[in-house]
């Protein structure tokens, strides 16, 4: 049966996406022409867009999904596929002459690859979930080693049914007394047994390198992988990855999303468009209005720059419309209820966040991105920068026009340790569990968070 799927699975997973392309194609083409019926110049373009397809499509093995990988996932790497694929066939268009199809049904064309096959992957992903869930292509496992390590990934695989991976339970020392798991033998009585219907062993790095190398010697004899469970701590266990110094490996156990280079293009490519969007909508008729309205009420620049630490703790302008009065302390003291200082149209403009839509403008130019930590004062970073548990962490990204942290109602003044702590944590979190879903979560919840108000926010 497991040889079946395998053997089974990967045409019709292609086929399945040969048949959305060509949904795609003529849907693209009714679209704009209102007809199906294709033109001559469009023949040799569609024999090399369904012909390139299946091809770039098994050679990067899109078809292997894997059982403990999220949908988000699944659709960055439906994503990057879409954009491969859309890369060379315009090449080749190109070399037949690409000015001859119409300009609307190419970026329509783009636009219903990139949603369908999207939506495409991820329903098979989900349906793939369900499947093994009620019992399809499942892999049999056993865990050597009887500690918390095995302990840990047996919860986790009996939680998650959809995985498709059945532990029968493990080798180890079976002196240890706990009634939870299903203890066969000890690691001695593991080398007698047929391992015909196991497809993976997963083995605690708490074993001794003997029975390691005999563990894998074995498990080679009878072609089933075996897998190393480490012993990081939960914390660790979510940044790091392992790389290759010639023959040595080594293990990176800070590693964080935004690290890799396909995050760093998504991220700065979403936060380009979103920043034009803004700055030539929005910032282009509000600028002018603001300022006139804070030029009449008191003297002063339209703009507050003020110098915050960025990414790897290099500092640059950050800008904001002004809020108060010019005044010796707007570097070294925040806003508090009724501050004298702040205008009307400032304190308006508080209330509203309008004053940190200059902030694009840092966006645009790449001092800062759309989410991320907010940078702070520089007084106010060297003031917390010893007291907090890893502080600096928060600098190992571009500061966000908003975050995860004010997306939570951490808005305004910081008042006392707790509150820059709890604030730190947030920015920890955001950044090992990055997404692009996060990120958008993070802005709607922060419109909701200015549509509903916030006492902070003075």
């Amino acid at each position: 049966m497991r040889r079946r799927f395998n053997t089974y699975f990967p045409p019709i997973f292609i086929f399945g996406e040969v048949l959305v392309l060509l949904l795609v194609f003529f849907g693209a083409l009714y679209v704009v022409t209102g007809s199906l019926q294709m033109g001559p110049a469009y023949t040799i373009p569609f024999i090399v867009y369904l012909g390139v397809w299946p091809i770039l499509s098994a050679l990067n093995k899109d078809y292997k999904i894997g059982r403990a990988v999220s949908y988000y996932h699944t659709f960055k790497k439906a994503f990057i596929s879409v954009f491969i694929f859309v890369s060379l066939i315009s090449l080749f268009w190109l070399i037949f002459d690409l000015d001859a199809l119409n300009r609307s049904f190419l970026l329509s064309l783009f636009l219903f690859l990139f949603l369908w096959v999207t939506i495409y992957r991820v329903s098979i992903h989900i349906i793939l979930d369900r499947y093994r869930t009620f019992g399809g292509n499942i892999r049999y496992a056993l865990i050597l080693g009887y500690d918390q390590l095995g302990f840990n990934l047996f919860k986790v695989l009996e939680q998650k049914p959809h995985y498709g991976i059945h532990c029968k339970g493990f080798y180890g020392d079976a002196s240890i007394n706990n009634t939870k798991f299903p203890v066969i033998g000890s690691i001695e009585a593991f080398f007698e047994r047929d391992l015909t219907e196991i497809d993976i062993l997963y083995v605690s790095e708490r074993i001794s390198k003997n029975q390691l190398d005999r563990i894998t010697n074995r498990a080679d004899e009878q072609l089933v992988k075996v897998k190393l469970l480490p012993d990081f701590g939960p914390g660790v266990a979510k940044t790091f990855s392992l790389r290759r110094f010639g023959d040595i490996p080594v293990v990176d156990v800070n590693n964080l999303p935004l690290d890799t280079l396909v995050n760093q293009v998504v991220k700065r490519s979403f936060d380009i468009v979103f920043s034009l969007v803004m700055v030539f909508f929005v910032l282009s008729w509000l600028y002018p209005l603001l300022g006139a309205l804070i030029k009449l009420e008191s003297k002063g620049p339209v703009l507050f720059k003020q110098k915050r630490h960025g990414k790897d703790n290099q500092w640059f302008w950050c800008y904001k419309f002004r809020t108060m009065v010019i005044n010796p302390e707007s570097d070294s003291k925040w806003a508090s209820p009724d501050d004298p200082r702040v205008t009307r149209i400032g304190a308006f403009l508080r209330r509203t966040s309008l004053d940190e839509f200059p902030q694009f403008i840092n966006v645009l130019f790449g001092s800062m991105s759309i989410v991320g930590p907010r940078p702070h004062p520089i007084s106010l970073n060297e003031a917390y920068i010893g007291r907090v548990e890893k502080y600096v962490k928060r600098h190992a990204s571009k500061p966000g026009v908003t975050g995860l942290a004010q997306a939570m109602g951490y808005r305004g003044e910081i008042k006392n340790f707790h509150q820059m702590s709890s604030r730190v944590r947030l920015d920890r979190f955001y950044l090992q569990n990055w997404s692009f879903l996060l990120d958008v979560k993070i802005i709607f919840l922060t419109l909701l968070s200015i549509m509903r108000g916030t006492d902070n926010a003075y």
